[in-house]
């Protein structure tokens, strides 16, 4: 599985959008920002959550269903 950042980065790459431009407009520190879209990263949710929001995205969680073995 990808991580979240990677993710987000790929979206952000394909919106053409700098990471400077999220950063100003959300109040976030752009080094705070790239930081916490790093793949070793452990961010936190609000900042996820903000930029996604930001992105016209949302993050649904899905019921996994296992099958009888």
């Amino acid at each position: 599985m990808e991580s979240i950042g990677k993710e987000i980065r790929e979206i952000v790459k394909r919106k053409k959008i700098s990471f400077y431009r999220i950063a100003k407009d959300l109040g976030i520190a752009q080094e705070s920002l790239y930081r916490s879209l790093l793949d070793d990263a452990n961010p936190r949710w609000e900042t996820i959550k903000k930029v996604l929001d930001y992105l016209g995205y949302e993050i649904k969680l899905v019921r996994k269903i296992k099958k009888d073995t």
